[in-house]
């Protein structure tokens, strides 16, 4: 055990979020399989009537752009906030287990449901924002992991130190906001003219 636990110190963050991702992915694909016959059911049923709503109302892209913007923005804010506190390495494995097992989940839902042509309903649901979006995620996630490092495990340093060592990341964090911007725009704008397309195809 102890074997184990020294080995697993000596990875480091990149090789850790791998782990849990992939380890959460397989619970979520396994969770779908086991209760295909009640809860997916009921999943798929009302995602059907989703599908329906969207298939025969005509789509308000502004409205849905700044839905979308305002929801990434808010995810975004809680992130950076909760990286400059001691909750901000639970947090960021959180949020890596819970997209990893979300990710399964909904992959084995549609694949179960939809057989093949489920996989372009999983393709649409991410593409082409996700082309944004994955870099984002995956540059906060280093970056917010070393903030943290920086506050509580190595500086532990006063309010003025706290400051000098957030500002490098001031300029990083708009560069950010501004993906996060064209990410929205791109899901708004041609993510839901695609999955307004492909929805079709299902009902």
């Amino acid at each position: 055990m102890k074997r184990i636990r020294f080995q697993f110190q000596q990875l480091n963050i990149i090789q850790v979020g791998i782990i849990l991702l992939i380890t959460s992915l397989f619970f979520g694909i396994v969770s779908a399989n086991l209760f295909r016959d009640t809860l997916v059911r009921d999943i798929i049923d009302y995602e059907l009537s989703i599908y329906a709503n969207i298939n025969n109302n005509p789509l308000e892209y502004s409205k849905i752009f700044w839905y979308i913007l305002l929801d990434n923005l808010k995810q975004f804010l809680i992130f950076w906030m909760l990286s400059i506190t001691i909750l901000g390495i639970p947090y960021m494995a959180f949020k890596i287990c819970s997209f990893g097992f979300l990710t399964g989940f909904y992959i084995s839902v549609v694949s179960l449901q939809y057989g093949f042509k489920g996989l372009l309903l999983i393709l649409v649901s991410e593409f082409p924002q996700g082309l944004i979006y994955l870099p984002i995620g995956i540059i906060c996630l280093y970056k917010g992991y070393e903030l943290t490092r920086k506050i509580y495990h190595d500086n532990r340093s006063h309010l003025m130190g706290l400051l000098n060592i957030i500002k490098p990341y001031l300029m990083l964090i708009l560069i950010l906001v501004l993906g996060i911007l064209v990410g929205s725009f791109i899901e708004a704008y041609i993510g839901s003219f695609l999955m307004k397309k492909t929805i079709g195809l299902f009902v």
